[in-house]
């Protein structure tokens, strides 16, 4: 998205904050008020009050003085609060919004763009509209009109001495933005080696087992050391840097200013021209011009970030949504009706071009029915499960369900009607029945206990310390990966499916945990259509048909003993699952 169109759409949102937006610039107009009026309050005591003698008046400017400063710290925190509770409102509602729309996308954009990927760079970005706010715009902001308050003042009272000061001010903001932009390389490097050490550590942590397994401890630590003293001395460059230069910058150019300010000034003060209190506004204000100069060269590439920022904000923002992704009964099309059968007419897909994952796919689940995909792996047999949850869209043929093209169907009714279980069961921080109805209020302790007890899960649930209650940790690893799948096949049986898909489900399961889900199996297909991915060929021999994929294309198909007359490259299959000796015969009888 364009820069100019992403700020015209900010405008829009703030204007849901207009009142802090106004509070806070209110606040900064006073404060830089105030900064301005200290001099020549300084000026007027000087200037009237000393020569003509008046104590009292003297004081009351000074109490003045005073007042002024008290007044310029207590609005200075005004307007930073106001703006700074304007941008975190604001970036809330951008990160809800970002998230609303993350959740909204098809499969294949996050096939192309990883999920960390992503989170970092929308978190990166979101932070940097916060320090808009925060920090560089705020700082910013505040320097420009100080700055032209200081010029707009010293013209005011004297023209010949601000065109004096104005013209130290083109070149000495070009000093300084060209000392920020040979500086900020180093400031990136430096982000982009905290951003390496955090990867690291959190590679490290998550894989602690293999590397205390492979006693890889010392290397861990003498590989996030190298990066952190590569770190080290990065900042220590920069920091060195910038305290030198600027530091010698700020010692050459003040009192630079204020000599020639003095020569320039002395015939004037000498003829009567100028008084001694307008010389002390411009000394005072000349010995202020370094700050915002300062302030305007290194919050410059700030804002500029942010507006980079905010583009890529809105881009994925305007990001089409996955057609149908409205909550259930809101997406416009038909409600799903399933009582014949789901098929499979004449489907290609490929993820890029026309490198074909699926060629010519043809086949038929009538409603009770159980189908299962086996082949070797990358056949395609996951990306026909794919496309009958419609993650993913044929580019040619059709999925027809009952007659009606899936994509007719209201997708959210559709998934609705699916239980789907994959290889990897993923589990959410809380607590057993949390997990398994999802969170979801409507179903109730009955109907989860009974999902347990037909997906065999409820002896191993009873037994943890405190029962449905107990909780999981992060991705369930207080949990074999046994159990964990249990809990998946009950959280598919919660939610009473018409439709239920297993990919790979048994796979990462040991041999007893394998016959406890077979004997669950009943219980989860009764009166359901399954579709079923098995590497495990134990767990599908009574399927009502068999698919045998190869390279995108179903190579046979029939029940296990028809395939195993029919298929030489069924049978060398089913043969290499069972050398067993003592099983290989009742193998291959069924």
């Amino acid at each position: 998205m364009e820069e100019r169109a992403a700020i015209g759409r900010l405008a829009g949102y703030l204007s849901a904050h207009r009142g802090r937006l106004a509070a806070g610039l209110v606040a900064m107009l006073a404060a830089t008020a105030c900064n301005l009026g200290g001099p020549l309050l300084l000026r007027a005591i000087i200037d009237r009050s000393i020569p003509a003698g008046d104590l009292r008046g003297m004081l009351a400017l000074a109490a003045a003085y005073l007042c002024l400063v008290a007044a310029s710290g207590a609005l200075t925190y005004l307007e930073l609060l106001a703006i700074t509770r304007l941008g975190l409102g604001l970036v809330t509602e951008l990160k809800g919004e970002l998230f609303a729309r993350l959740l909204s996308l098809p499969v294949p954009f996050f096939d192309e763009h990883p999920v960390g990927e992503l989170m970092a760079r929308t978190e990166s970005d979101c932070e940097k509209i916060k320090e808009l706010f925060s920090s560089s715009g705020i700082a910013l902001a505040s320097s420009s009109l100080l700055l032209l308050g200081m010029l707009g003042v010293s013209f005011a009272l004297e023209p010949l001495a601000a065109a004096c000061l104005g013209a130290a001010i083109p070149p000495l903001l070009a000093l300084v933005v060209r000392f920020y932009d040979r500086l900020r390389p180093m400031y990136d490097e430096s982000r982009r080696l905290w951003a390496g050490i955090c990867a690291s550590a959190a590679e490290f942590i998550q894989g602690f087992e293999v590397i205390r397994a492979f006693g890889r401890e010392r290397w861990a630590r003498d590989s996030l050391d190298a990066k952190g003293r590569r770190m080290r001395d990065n900042d220590a460059r920069a920091g060195l840097l910038e305290i030198g230069a600027m530091g010698m910058v700020g010692f050459l150019v003040g009192p630079a200013f204020l000599a020639a300010l003095v020569l320039l000034a002395s015939p004037r003060i000498l003829s009567g021209a100028m008084s001694l209190g307008t010389l002390l506004v411009f000394i005072d204000y000349g010995a202020r011009l370094f700050d915002p100069v300062m302030g305007i060269a290194e919050n410059l590439r700030g804002v500029q970030q942010a507006r980079v920022a905010l583009g890529r904000i809105f881009g994925l923002l305007e990001l089409p949504p996955e057609p149908g992704s409205l909550p259930a009964g809101g997406a416009g099309g038909a409600p799903p009706s399933f009582a014949g059968s789901i098929e499979f007419r004449h489907v290609w897909f490929a993820y890029r071009g026309e490198d074909w994952v699926l060629e010519d796919l043809s086949f038929e689940m009538p409603l009770g029915s159980t189908t299962a995909l086996v082949g070797p792996s990358g056949s395609g047999k996951t990306t026909a499960v794919g496309l009958l949850c419609r993650f993913y869209r044929p580019q040619r043929g059709q999925i027809l369900v009952d007659g009606r093209p899936l994509e007719e169907l209201d997708l959210a009714l559709w998934r609705r009607m699916l239980g789907l279980v994959l290889q990897e069961s993923y589990l959410f921080p809380g607590t057993v029945l949390e997990n398994i109805r999802l969170y979801d209020e409507s179903l109730d302790e009955a109907q989860v206990c009974r999902a347990l007890e037909a997906a065999q899960a409820a002896d191993f649930v009873a037994a943890l310390p405190e029962g449905l209650g107990s909780v999981l940790r992060e991705r369930g690893s207080n949990l074999s990966a046994g159990e964990k799948q249990l809990l998946s096949f009950a959280r598919a049986l919660a939610f009473d499916p018409r439709v239920v898909v297993l990919d790979e489900a048994t796979a990462s399961v040991d041999a007893d945990t394998e016959r406890r889900i077979r004997e669950g199996m009943a219980g989860l297909l009764a009166g359901r259509t399954a579709l079923v991915v098995a590497h495990r060929l134990s767990s599908v021999m009574g399927a009502d048909q068999i698919l045998y994929f190869k390279e995108g294309r179903i190579l046979a198909r029939g029940r296990h003993e028809e395939l195993l007359a029919a298929s030489g490259e069924y049978a060398e299959l089913v043969r290499l699952q069972f050398l067993d000796a003592a099983r290989a015969p009742e193998a291959l009888h069924g």
